[in-house]
């Protein structure tokens, strides 16, 4: 994977040499990484506010120049194989009772018991094809994996109550949706019509007045109270109205 970085000047300064990386190699044994072979190609110095940008696979060297903080934001790029990965572990955890289990009843005795039987083989790249063919699976697996919260990220559980004077997500929530699917940190819902739309708007403005809130429906309001319930979902506080 790669990563855009964006570095904030809060407060100080911090001289900055910076240049591409194109076969990173680190130096072992450290816990920070260090790259073995650097050679910068421009040098900035950030004044607080000031924000430098990086693309990916650049390498970065900060020097304080005085008393100094600054903050490191990274934003993902996932290379083809590692969201490949995540997609086909996803798509694993779905069971479906109707599956057909491997049977071998024909097989006779064979005296290479270590070689792999071919119609194992088969069987293999047939079950990897029929979880692959089902589109909704693989888009409805991409939107809980892009939603799938950092493993030390948790909530606070409360009140499952739904308000009457809207609601907010949670700073940590991540939410999106597709034509079909709505994601809510790593779980999947089907919704439709005038839910969709409304839901939609929640994780696009990341907050619903009381008004829109109304607009749901039975079972839409049922998920949003079950949100809430996790922490995922806030009610507005009366200066937020």
């Amino acid at each position: 994977d790669s990563y855009d970085v964006f570095l904030l000047q809060v407060q100080g300064r911090r001289r900055w040499r910076v240049g591409p990386v194109r076969q990173p190699a680190f130096v072992e044994g450290l816990p920070l990484r260090i790259l073995r072979d650097f050679h910068p190609e421009q040098e900035w110095v950030l004044d607080p506010g000031d924000l430098l940008y990086l693309p990916p696979r650049w390498g970065h060297d900060g020097i304080a120049i005085g008393e100094c903080m600054t903050c490191s934001i990274g934003f993902r790029a996932p290379s083809r194989a590692s969201l490949a990965g995540e997609l086909l572990a996803r798509i694993a955890e779905d069971e479906d009772a109707a599956d057909p289990l491997y049977r071998d009843a024909g097989q006779q005795a064979t005296g290479e018991p270590a070689r792999i039987p071919v119609a194992l083989q088969a069987f293999a790249r047939k079950a990897v094809r029929a979880r692959l063919r089902r589109d909704d699976t693989l888009m409805r697996a991409l939107g809980e994996v892009l939603t799938e919260p950092k493993p030390q990220v948790w909530f606070d559980e409360r009140s499952s109550a739904v308000p009457d004077r809207g609601v907010r997500l949670d700073r940590r929530t991540r939410m999106m949706y597709d034509e079909r699917h709505l994601f809510v940190n790593g779980e999947s819902f089907r919704v439709g019509g005038r839910d969709a739309r409304v839901l939609a708007h929640l994780a696009d403005v990341r907050m619903l007045s009381a008004t829109q809130v109304a607009r749901l429906g039975d079972a839409a309001r049922g998920e949003l109270s079950a949100w809430i319930a996790q922490g995922w979902v806030h009610p507005l506080a009366e200066d937020d109205r």
